[in-house]
């Protein structure tokens, strides 16, 4: 029986060819005992050809940005371009536009001219429009776009795999559809984070505005009723005058915790310890842990599957992670790849990946469907995130409608029991 296969060498090319085997297992087998890390088998119907005849890719050699992988994939897919920035929706319009045209039959510099002419986004067009005259010059596509800051080396890599293998237009696809899941799950996470946001922001200014402007009004008008004020109020106009007078020492220590707390987020000798932390805060580990698995996983599924070596792959996937903790497990599965132990094994020893990934990863070496497996990860916990995103906004909102109505009470209490007390002493 033949399997058709792809898989990565130990030297970390890209191999395509035919085997024969008795069943699926066995081919496997045969392919392991060669060195290969198997990445898809099937089992051909015709005679196919023999493992003499497989062919081998070249290895991609990377975008020649001159930046380094780790510096890159840190980058945003977005960043700025020609003092713009280039959003992910525009990105991803593109290479869908791109991919259609490509399989249509266009050339690349027509089709670019084409798209480049109706970009609305500045930094995105005159990218457009470098690419296409290194085109005119006979520089291929990946090349070309690695000298532009719009696109991740992630990216180029797609690409380039694409151009390598004769598949192109099924890499832009690829590259157009990963774009569109990072958008929607940056979606997700702002849509968790907005309402509490918004709520809080809101309580906050309506302290600022109470405490600023009413309170000296209240405590003007019951000094001129003279008369005894409860505990509450007392307190509530001693809060009031201070921070009347004290207001600048406020905002200086809000801009200060908030600053310190980005420093800290972003700094490269604390952004570790961070986002360890974030990883034991309940609610917001879950968040980070589901978003940064479902990125990566996808992430390494299409480079595995446009045939980019695994151990570039998950180099890449690795910047993507969002999280120094699970960089760190990606470095280990790296090194343990690299010295020749499974990718579930090197998972399952990592430590910091769920369960269901390491398995995945078993299953996905096993059967020779690594990149449908990652897939399959990544649209799990795309769905898990979603579900954790509606049940984080169920469980804030009554918390934020207790607080606020805490805040609201308090203040009620504060004034109204003053003004009880005054009807009371005049009747």
């Amino acid at each position: 029986m033949n399997f058709k296969y792809r898989a990565r060498a130990s030297s970390g090319e890209m191999v395509e060819g035919f085997v024969e085997a008795e069943d699926q297992k066995s081919a496997l087998n045969s392919l392991r005992a060669q060195g290969m890390i198997v990445v898809n088998l099937n089992a051909q119907s015709g005679k196919g050809h023999s493992p003499s005849q497989s062919s081998q890719a070249k290895k991609p050699s990377g975008s020649g940005s001159g930046m380094s992988l780790k510096s890159l994939m840190n980058l945003d897919i977005g960043h700025l371009l020609s003092g713009g920035r280039v959003p992910l929706k525009s990105l991803m319009v593109f290479f869908r536009q791109l991919a259609t045209m490509e399989n249509a039959g266009l050339s690349l510099a027509t089709s670019i001219d084409v798209i480049a002419g109706g970009e609305k986004n500045a930094s995105l067009r005159y990218a457009l429009q470098n690419i296409k005259n290194r085109l005119d010059r006979g520089i291929p596509l990946s090349q070309a776009m690695s000298q532009e800051k719009a696109f991740s080396t992630l990216i180029i890599s797609l690409i380039e795999a694409g151009e390598e293998g004769g598949l192109l237009g099924q890499s832009l696809e690829q590259a157009a559809t990963l774009l569109e899941k990072q958008e929607q799950l940056r979606s997700k996470i702002k849509s968790a984070m907005f309402y509490p946001a918004f709520i809080m922001i809101f309580a906050i200014g309506i302290l600022i505005l109470f405490f600023m402007f009413l309170v000296p009004k209240f405590e003007e008008t019951f000094a001129a009723l003279n008369i005894e004020l409860p505990q509450i109020t007392l307190v509530m106009f001693g809060i009031g005058n201070w921070f009347s007078k004290n207001w600048y020492i406020v905002a200086a220590a809000f801009v200060a915790v908030i600053g310190g707390l980005y420093f800290l987020s972003t700094n490269k000798a604390t952004k570790g310890t961070m986002d360890k932390i974030k990883l034991k805060i309940p609610v917001m580990k879950d968040l980070i842990m589901k978003a940064s698995m479902a990125r990566s996983s996808r992430t390494l599924s299409a480079l595995t599957s446009a045939g980019v070596p695994i151990v570039r792959g998950l180099e890449m996937a690795e910047g993507t992670a969002g999280n120094v903790a699970v960089e760190e497990g990606y470095a280990a599965l790296r090194q343990g790849v690299i010295r020749g132990i499974s990718l579930g094994d090197s998972a399952r020893q990592a430590k910091i990946f769920p369960v269901l990934v390491s398995q995945m990863m078993r299953i996905g070496e096993e059967t020779g469907h690594l990149d449908n497996m990652l897939e399959r990860v990544a649209a799990w916990y795309d769905q898990e995130l979603d579900e954790q995103v509606k049940a984080t906004v169920s469980l804030l909102e009554p918390m934020l409608i207790v607080f606020v109505g805490g805040i609201i009470a308090i203040i009620a209490t504060s004034i109204f029991a003053p003004v009880t007390s005054a009807i009371v002493q005049l009747s």
